[in-house]
């Protein structure tokens, strides 16, 4: 058996290591190509979420179930306390403002909406201890607040709350 000439064997290795630099090349290539592309399309898609509306104000809204009979013992909190402090935190800046909805029927799961308007989500987060202040001064300590929340469930039941964001068309 002949052996492979040195020199051949060298010329080879050669255009293999050629060969290879040429296809990682091609690869990097294609790779950063790939890459351009997925930005581009990354920016077009961006630029497209808010095409059609701006992002507006954050809402609270709370949804109610009175309890058969019990409206005006609860509108009577409402018009008072409630209004009290909710015109606090308006006036203090940490809200902007606040509205309540009616349903015109009882049917359903609940039916008055309580809606509270913050600038933003950073707002909500960054007042919160400032906020909290102002209730303490227009409805008491916790304890109290507690129980005035106890008081309430004979006449009303939370649904629940939703965290939302207004959304301002184009």
């Amino acid at each position: 058996m002949k052996k492979p000439d040195r020199l051949v064997t060298l010329r080879n290795a050669g255009s293999v290591d050629a060969c290879i630099r040429r296809k990682t090349m091609r690869m990097l290539v294609r790779a950063l190509l790939a890459g351009g592309i997925a930005a581009a399309i990354t920016v077009t898609v961006a630029g497209q979420v808010h095409k059609y509306y701006s992002p507006g104000t954050v809402w609270t809204v709370t949804m109610i179930k009175i309890a058969p009979g019990m409206d005006q013992v609860y509108l009577q909190y409402l018009a008072g306390q409630f209004k009290k402090g909710e015109e606090a935190q308006v006036k203090a800046g940490f809200e902007k403002s606040f509205k309540i909805l009616r349903t015109m029927d009882d049917g359903g799961a609940w039916n008055m909406l309580i809606m509270r308007e913050y600038a933003s989500l950073a707002s909500i987060e960054a007042n919160e201890e400032k906020s909290d202040a102002i209730a303490q001064q227009t409805e008491g300590t916790d304890q109290v607040q507690m129980q005035g929340y106890q008081d309430r469930s004979k006449f009303r039941e939370v649904v629940g709350t939703k965290l939302t964001r207004e959304i301002v068309l184009k």
